[in-house]
């Protein structure tokens, strides 16, 4: 096991997720919700979801050391190896990798200078980005629903903390309707918590 069951130790780990999915809620409009809806997060943004982070560190505290290349974490539970990979994943998300991603660079900064004026934000935390969000008054149903999809991806799907940068380039992906829908979000998102299990202790 990578921590020897004598080394066990005590942690808190904390999940900020219902408090943007409140946000989120609060912010749009009936209409602009249905919106949401409507896209491959709708369904996750209305998951009445209970966060155990004791139970992800027991799991974690059980982490099998595997081969460097290995795809999924292994941990050992009552005497039995289990794997997390892609695909239980995307069983949980229902979110599947696409077939044929649109590799296309999605540059646009229209929602930055939307949000930011004439200012060039290069460097924004997500807890900014929040607060801006909260705080908009959108003009347009469209616009609203893509910066709450920005602010679920970044907060919710990747599970950033409040301090850490958020990813602008988010922004120009969701204003890209054809890149946003052809993404392969699935294997994006994996690939983010697989690095986040396996380097959090």
């Amino acid at each position: 096991m990578a921590v020897p069951s004598d080394k066990y130790f005590p942690a808190t780990v904390s999940c900020q997720v219902h408090k943007i999915d409140s946000l989120i809620k609060d912010k749009l409009t009936k209409e602009q919700l249905q919106m949401f809806d409507k896209t491959i997060f709708g369904p996750l943004l209305n998951v009445n979801m209970v966060f155990n982070g004791q139970l992800i560190h027991h799991f974690l505290l059980r982490q099998i050391p595997e081969d460097g290349n290995a795809d999924g974490i292994c941990f050992s539970v009552w005497g039995k190896n289990v794997r997390f990979t892609q695909k239980e994943f995307n069983i949980i998300t229902g979110l599947w990798p696409t077939n044929n991603p649109l590799e296309k660079d999605c540059d646009s900064k229209r929602l930055q200078s939307l949000l930011f004026g004439s200012e060039n934000k290069k460097l924004i935390t997500c807890l900014e980005i929040e607060e801006i969000f909260k705080n908009f008054e959108f003009t347009n149903d469209d616009d609203a629903v893509k910066v709450a999809l920005a602010v679920f991806i970044e907060t919710v799907m990747v599970g950033k903390d409040k301090k850490t940068h958020f990813d602008m380039d988010i922004l120009g992906r969701v204003d890209d309707e054809e890149a946003f829908k052809s993404f392969d979000w699935s294997t994006f998102f994996y690939t983010h918590l697989l690095n986040s299990l396996k380097t959090s202790l």
